[in-house]
């Protein structure tokens, strides 16, 4: 469980405040530290925090992610209000801790909906948002947070074990039996072991590496652990992993839509639909200075609320 000190997120921010960033107004900064699952998110407002399009990149993503001390941030998304006659009318671009610039992630894209969704971004109970992966259909209607990655793509059996699929990023999803203990597993190392075997990922066209699901069956669904790419170590949650290994478990093992997938925190719930793999789960906030709605919010007028925690949340 995510156990967090508040006093210590606190100080993590007010460090950074006195630090400062080079380039970027910190006092303007406006994000809120989100989780999906207990996968944890930093999602920055780049119009209410001041920054174009210029100031994004892996080394303001780095120092913002590393800047939070007391939990390890596992990435960035960068939200960006746009033109509301255009199909999508925001933006997400995100950034693993390391700063690489991911094309996907499944619960950055759900907490991005969820914080569109409370903004007043989203124009209805069903949209779309852009991201580096393309355009994905998003929901909160009725307050269930509801995301689609877009179809399965590029699968392809690897070994018995092993099945190799694109849900936005690349997954290598590891089949265990019954008689393997999933939690016996060392997620970081074994996982590491095949992200960075060069010969595989270049076998499946991905030399950027790969993701590490490891899969068992389990109860009415199946059980995941995930090693993650730009994290460099094994995370409480993976959407995209999620809907990868659904996706494998739907396939070979013959688990009928929608796929049960118990992770560390919870359970994520994968369907496929017209608009692709959907995902769901739980969401919340945990740390931020989002100002209320209607603050005035400029370089040379800011109201801000204090940082707040705000442990949990629902949200589907």
């Amino acid at each position: 469980m995510l156990d967090l000190d508040r006093h210590a997120l606190q100080a993590d921010y007010d460090d950074l405040r006195l630090r400062g960033v080079p380039g970027i107004d910190v006092e303007l900064l406006t994000f809120s530290v989100m989780h999906g699952n207990g996968n944890v998110i930093l999602v920055v407002d780049e119009s209410l925090s001041g920054l174009s399009a210029d100031d994004i990149g892996s080394g303001l993503a780095v120092e913002l992610c590393e800047s939070f001390t007391s939990v390890r941030v596992d990435g960035i998304a960068f939200v960006r209000t746009v033109d509301e006659t255009i199909d999508a009318p925001v933006r997400m671009t995100y950034f693993d801790r390391d700063g690489t610039n991911a094309s996907m992630c499944g619960n950055a894209l759900r907490c991005v909906t969820r914080y569109g969704d409370e903004r007043g971004y989203l124009r209805r109970a069903a949209d779309v948002v852009m991201t580096d992966d393309g355009p994905k259909w998003v929901s909160a209607a009725g307050g269930a947070i509801r995301v689609a990655l877009g179809a399965g793509r590029e699968f392809q059996r690897v070994t018995d074990e092993q099945y190799f699929v694109f849900s936005g990023v690349a997954h290598l999803v590891v089949l265990l039996d019954e008689s393997q203990d999933l939690d016996a597993i060392d997620v970081k190392t074994a996982g590491a072991a095949l992200r960075y075997d060069d010969r595989l990922c270049r076998q499946l066209n991905h030399p950027e590496g790969l993701h590490v699901d490891y899969m068992q069956r389990y109860e009415d669904g199946v059980r995941i652990r995930t090693y993650e790419v730009g994290v460099e170590d094994e995370t409480r949650a993976c959407g995209t992993g999620s809907a990868a290994s659904a996706y494998v478990a739907n396939r070979v093992w013959g688990l009928s839509y929608p796929v049960r997938v118990v992770v560390q925190e919870g359970e994520i719930q994968v369907e496929e639909t017209e608009h692709g793999l959907l995902i769901s789960g739980s969401t919340g906030h945990l740390f931020g200075n989002i100002p209320p709605i209607g603050a005035v919010t400029s370089r040379t007028e800011t109201s801000r609320t204090e940082p707040a925690l705000a442990i949990g949340g629902s949200g589907g």
